[in-house]
């Protein structure tokens, strides 16, 4: 077992595994805490991590098993069969368990906070371009007013998908599945690309 282990740990860091499994690291190497409900990131992912928030540290191995809720000795397979590690104890190849739940769950929010942010920025794009320029006309172009009637109700969703606990920003996902928001949302943004390439030199020169 010691074998195993010093192994892995001399072969991979826990920011290798931890990117492996799904934890966004930056640039700086900090991370959400996948350990509790982190809202910025407070971990610090090396060789070894350490969290600002809970207090949580180790090594690669440690940081496997409280993702994975496994032993340490499993861990060590997990992470030698998942990097390639040899040799690998014999009759001792691991099962690969499936992310946890918490895992998936924060990538989607990413996913779709990302989503969200583009539309803001087509919408702030729309109601400035197409503004009218009389405040009196009765037909302003239909973006802009797409853009006036759904902006305040978007912006209100990116801060509390950014800022809320884990129980509200669930609360907030499943009311963005029920009414498949993202996917309409998605279509929007590719008319708006569409909207841009016909607006591009080839509409120019056929003017």
């Amino acid at each position: 077992m010691s074998l195993l282990f010093t192994q892995v740990k001399s072969q991979v860091t826990t920011r290798q595994a931890a990117e492996r499994y799904g934890v966004q690291v930056n640039r700086s190497g900090m991370a959400c805490c996948p350990f509790h409900d982190d809202r910025h990131p407070s971990m610090k992912i090396d060789k070894r991590f350490y969290c600002f928030g809970c207090h949580t540290t180790g090594d690669v191995i440690d940081f496997t098993a409280r993702l994975f809720s496994l032993s340490l000795y499993d861990a060590a397979k997990k992470l030698a069969n998942d990097f390639n590690i040899q040799p690998l104890p014999p009759g001792q190849s691991a099962s690969i368990p499936k992310l946890p739940a918490s895992i998936i769950e924060r990538k989607e929010e990413q996913r779709v906070f990302e989503i969200l942010i583009e539309y803001e920025q087509l919408l702030e794009k729309w109601k400035e371009e197409y503004a009218p320029s009389d405040p009196m006309d009765e037909n302003p172009d239909s973006r802009f007013v797409h853009a006036v009637h759904f902006m305040p109700p978007l912006s209100d969703a990116i801060d509390r998908l950014f800022s809320s606990n884990s129980n509200e920003r669930k609360a907030i996902m499943e009311r963005i599945r029920s009414t498949d928001a993202v996917a309409k949302i998605k279509e929007i943004l590719n008319e708006g690309c569409q909207e841009v390439k016909n607006d591009g030199p080839e509409k120019d020169r056929a003017a």
